[in-house]
């Protein structure tokens, strides 16, 4: 019999009036990663995030005219078409000079992904995926935020893939209660940040979703006492 990957979804809407700006992304990542999650992509390099000195080099071109000055420009196409513009229709000499320049200030690292990554887990966090090894089962924890205009969701799938059709009780041992600590963690964290005052959202009143699906069966609706248990976990 072929593989059958069974998949929890669970999603957590946090209300608000405001969309993040840039800025408060940068920021609201930098506080993440202070308390255990970092925000990325799903397979680019880990960011570190914070207020950083940033280096920025480039060029200044300065068209010169018998060795006078003309013109500064910071594209290369310009002066050099200058150039030989004035070297065509003129018997003087035109030239040009460069001159690299490089500029260090301090900015917020910007957000890079929208992947949660425990940062407690180490070399188990691959391309986007936390691996738990329970009983001889992988388990995956796979978690990122989306904005939204008014909201901010967190959605957080749980997958687990047999050899065969599983029993209901099964399923929620593996996918729900195994991995539930994880699971907890993650929005305990998110949510320490985001009711923080600078960013001002009420992580009790939020929507939530949630979806049991098995890859060749149909999709179907978690019961509530499985989001209860979801939620009591972040505390």
């Amino acid at each position: 019999m072929s593989n059958i990957e069974y998949e929890r979804t669970i999603e957590i809407n946090y209300k608000h009036d405001d969309e993040m700006n840039k800025d408060q992304k940068s920021r609201f990542a930098y506080e993440l990663q202070k308390r255990g999650i970092t925000l990325r992509s799903r397979y680019g390099d880990k960011p570190v995030y914070g207020f950083n000195e940033v280096t920025k080099e480039s060029s200044e071109y300065e068209v010169l005219l018998n060795g006078e000055p003309i013109f500064t420009t910071t594209k290369n196409y310009v002066a050099y078409e200058a150039r030989d513009r004035m070297n065509e229709v003129s018997e003087q000499t035109a030239e040009v000079e460069r001159t690299e320049i490089v500029k260090t200030k301090k900015e917020w690292r910007k957000l890079e992904g929208n992947f949660v990554e425990l940062e407690s887990f180490g070399d188990d966090y691959i391309s986007g995926k936390h691996n738990l090894n329970i009983d001889s089962e992988s388990i995956y924890v796979e978690a990122s935020f989306y904005q939204f205009h008014r909201s901010l969701q967190l959605e957080i799938k749980t997958s687990w893939r047999t050899d065969r059709i599983q029993r209901e009780d099964v399923i929620k041992e593996t996918l729900v209660e195994a991995p539930l600590a994880v699971v907890g963690d993650i929005q305990r964290i998110f949510e320490s940040v985001l009711k923080l005052k600078r960013f001002g959202y009420d992580v009790d009143d939020v929507e939530i979703d949630c979806n049991f699906k098995a890859m060749t069966a149909n999709e179907s609706k978690c019961s509530p006492d499985i989001v209860k248990m979801t939620r009591e976990a972040r505390k």
